[in-house]
């Protein structure tokens, strides 16, 4: 039975089914569903997009996650004592986005210092160590030699307020594809941060995505990089859907990438025409092989 024969069988939900190497796979009780997204956050961003985002969180964990993950609380109006309410027993929250004004701007020191602070308490109400930082998008008039050297210099400020918390702040590398108009692109100049600022607190959330569509050589440079690795992400390339959907190997790569990273990885991913039972069975699939 195919995967699309699955779906019109009604086997999906509690009773979710997958193929591993094969299609001709037995069906999954919901129990090895769960087991096998336990390695996983769904980003409730990108998922589910067709209902109300404080619903997302339950059909998160009725498909069988236990991590999820999602972006700016702050200033996108957003309450974390609101949203924590939203989250049923058994899921976790395995990292959220930080407020960041333009870090290439000096400043701005002030007010990322406050959004930091806020970034942590958000983090403690919604029980994450990892809150991911960004703010690296291009500033007329100001090069980007200037630009790296603001950005670390502001990360190095922030850096006791994460190490008081027990937080780690993730800098995240953009591609300049999906992204446009930003000066961290790929793995060396956010490595290069983390090595000289030596925070234990001050990490990468390695999206393989972006790596990919930015430098490619996904499995040497991660692990060049994985001691200063918090978070990974993936999607597949170049269109940002579910594994087995384009270029990725994923099951090869993941299986790599598990040899020194074991927190959850975030599914920061738009399903493939919205058909998400298709990429749930696809993530199923994808755990299957690792």
């Amino acid at each position: 039975m195919n995967r699309r024969a699955l779906l019109a069988a009604g086997v999906l939900g509690t009773g979710l089914a997958a193929c591993a190497k094969t299609d001709t796979a037995a069906p999954l009780s919901p129990d090895d569903t769960r087991a096998a997204l336990s390695g996983f956050a769904v980003n409730t961003e990108s998922w589910w997009r067709d209902i109300p985002f404080e619903t997302r969180f339950d059909k998160a964990a009725k498909a069988g996650f236990s991590h999820v993950e999602f972006w700016f609380i702050d200033s996108w109006k957003r309450s974390a004592a609101a949203l924590k309410s939203h989250i049923p027993k058994g899921l976790s929250v395995a990292q959220i986005v930080g407020d960041t004004p333009e870090l290439a701007r000096p400043d701005t020191r002030a007010e990322f210092l406050e959004n930091c602070k806020r970034a942590v308490e958000n983090a403690k109400i919604l029980g994450t160590d990892i809150v991911t930082l960004t703010g690296h998008q291009n500033v007329e008039g100001i090069s980007e030699d200037s630009a790296l050297k603001a950005y670390q210099d502001h990360m190095a400020a922030a850096a006791p307020i994460f190490e008081d918390a027990n937080v780690i702040a993730a800098i995240e590398p953009f591609n300049p594809y999906n992204h446009p108009g930003h000066f961290i692109y790929g793995h060396a100049a956010a490595l290069r941060i983390c090595q000289e600022i030596n925070s234990p607190y001050m990490k990468i959330n390695w999206d393989l995505f972006h790596m990919q569509r930015h430098e490619g050589n996904l499995i040497d440079n991660f692990r060049k990089g994985a001691e200063h690795v918090c978070y990974v992400q993936i999607a597949d390339s170049p269109d940002r859907h579910q594994p087995g959907t384009g270029e990725i190997d994923h099951a090869g790569l993941l299986r790599v990438v598990r040899e020194m990273y074991q927190r959850p990885i975030g599914l920061e991913l738009w399903a493939k025409d919205d058909d998400y039972e298709a990429a749930l069975l696809d993530i199923v699939a994808l755990s299957r092989n690792i």
